[in-house]
């Protein structure tokens, strides 16, 4: 009788043995979140991996091999096991981890992470090895959750720029003074001699008995065009195009001054009208843009003249243009043309001369 039933036992053992490596990955599952969706330069965020095994039988040996981009930092703590201590190419290095999940469990692991370059990463291949019942044997399965993080560009030195930009918005804040828009009436006033006729209000004059003339509110709000042009710059250049955006779009913000943003630059991916965010001011706008500029690669899709003429579709005689280029003395031809046509100075930034400019921002 015991030699039945330890028979019994080793072919239950067994059964199981050959099912556990069988449906070894069949009910688990794997994601990966990052903390966030966009992040800047050197920014310190969480990456929470999920995993869960939703199957009556226990997993009592699992490696994950996350792979990662190169770029990213990985910051160990008591908390997380994650190691990042395999090199899989130049582009890639591997995260990996190990651990165990019982029955209908569902575990996370957490690491904070950091990335110092530009642009947009893909996170989420992985690699699973899974172990039977026992340890005897292995398999090995691939899982792609595809998750994606932006990383915004470094800004570059505003204090090298601000001299002459905030001496060309101040002369446009100048002109809003100078041609009062007369849209709101603030009040009334009594007749100088000065004042054109059409100023003057009869219903005011007659009420008080004296000349009187409306006085005007400015209501014309100053805005910005931001245009980054990256044709004819090295990879170098076009990078610096991106940070002196950053730092135009965060001089803009924090003067409370309405801008929008225009580009020829391509999307990673190629994002559908990605290339021009209309007139806006604060957090989201801002952020939309940092967006862009993080996922734009150094290819073009428009020649500096499509841009400049889209740009300049809707005229205003209160909104100072910015524009962006590596080589700005290869287009002065066409930018003297718009000058002309816009009636206006367009403030011009040589990206090349920012190449060598260093921000741990």
């Amino acid at each position: 009788m015991r030699i039945l039933i330890l028979i019994l036992i080793i072919l239950l053992l067994y059964f199981l043995e050959r099912i556990s490596l069988k449906d070894c990955f069949r009910g688990f599952s794997y994601a990966i979140h990052p903390e966030k969706k966009c992040v800047y330069p050197g920014e310190e965020f969480r990456m929470d991996t999920v995993l869960e095994n939703d199957k009556w039988l226990p997993m009592l040996f699992i490696k994950l091999y996350e792979y990662m981009p190169s770029a990213i930092n990985v910051y160990k703590d008591d908390r997380s096991k994650a190691v990042l201590n395999e090199e899989y190419d130049q582009d890639t290095r591997v995260l990996v981890q190990s651990l165990y999940l019982l029955p209908h469990q569902k575990a996370k692991r957490s690491f904070q992470a950091s990335l110092d370059q530009r642009g947009r990463y893909l996170l989420g291949k992985t690699r699973v090895r899974c172990g039977d019942l026992f340890g005897l044997r292995e398999r090995t399965e691939a899982f792609a959750a595809e998750e994606e993080l932006v990383v915004f560009p470094k800004a570059v030195p505003i204090d090298v720029i601000e001299p002459g930009f905030g001496g060309y918005l101040g002369s446009l804040s100048v002109r809003r003074f100078i041609m009062p828009d007369p849209i709101l009436t603030a009040g009334f006033r009594e007749y100088s001699g000065s004042e054109p006729q059409k100023d003057i209000s009869w219903t005011e004059t007659l009420r008080r008995n004296a000349l009187m003339v409306k006085q005007y509110d400015y209501t014309a709000e100053q805005k910005a065009s931001v245009i980054v042009d990256i044709t004819g710059g090295s990879r170098e250049e076009i990078e610096a195009c991106y940070g002196i955006a950053r730092s135009i779009i965060e001089y803009l913000e924090q003067r409370r001054i309405y801008y929008g943003f225009y580009t020829n630059a391509e999307m990673n991916p190629r994002i559908k009208g990605r290339a021009i965010v209309p007139d806006g001011i604060g957090r989201v706008h801002k952020e939309s843009i940092m967006e862009t500029l993080g996922r734009a690669v150094h290819t073009s899709f428009l020649s500096a003249d499509t841009l400049l003429s889209r740009t300049f579709g809707h005229m205003d005689e209160m909104r100072s243009y910015i524009y962006i280029t590596p080589h700005p003395e290869d287009k002065d031809t066409l930018i003297r043309q718009y000058e002309r046509r816009l009636g206006t100075r367009i403030f011009t930034i040589r990206a090349a001369d920012f190449t060598s400019q260093e921000d741990p921002s």
